[in-house]
């Protein structure tokens, strides 16, 4: 179930492709894949990806809730990788995660494909969407400002260290495309 803002297709990544991502079988997962993979692809998000095929395996149906990766519909090339951690909890709650390619950095993708997520998982029952973000982290700061979203506390992520927690209602009036800029 692909999501389209209006540059992207955010392609969910079937449970085969992430094993095949997860052995690090980058042939398999080419094969399997209905996007370009290229080496940088999926460089540094091994963590994710393992966290992603154990939910996976445990249940499939999670797959349009998980990872997705960002394809530029313009030329085909994946800009970056978006997805919520796991499907709604019983309070409708979602995290949502993304990162952009540094080649594609700075040309409003990760606004485009978290707004794009967010009014997806709207659409499919989630209420509340977090991001865990740190204070170092200019960008996504930025990113999320401009999407509404406001800080409601802070944690310690076993990788990233201290994070700042930051809440956005999805009812009434929803982050628009026009946020990337």
């Amino acid at each position: 179930m692909p999501v389209s803002t209006p540059r992207l297709d955010l392609l969910p990544l079937a449970p085969p492709l992430v094993a095949a991502l997860v052995a690090r079988d980058l042939a398999a997962a080419r094969a399997l894949a209905p996007f370009p993979i290229e080496d940088w692809t999926f460089e540094g998000e091994e963590h994710v990806l393992a966290l992603r095929h154990a939910q996976l395996t445990a249940d499939p149906a999670e797959e349009p809730w998980l990872y997705r990766v960002a394809q530029l519909r313009e030329t085909g090339v994946v800009v970056g990788r978006v997805g919520f951690h796991a499907p709604p909890d019983e309070h409708g709650t979602v995290e949502i995660g993304y990162s952009v390619a540094p080649a594609y950095r700075r040309q409003g993708f990760a606004t485009e494909m978290a707004v794009g997520l967010i009014r997806w998982g709207a659409e499919h029952g989630a209420r509340v969407c977090l991001a865990s973000v740190r204070p170092d982290n200019v960008a996504s700061l930025a990113i999320i400002g401009r999407l509404g979203f406001a800080r409601t506390g802070e944690q310690v992520d076993e990788i990233d260290g201290l994070e700042w927690v930051f809440t956005l209602t999805l009812s009434g009036s929803l982050p628009s495309y026009d946020a990337r800029r």
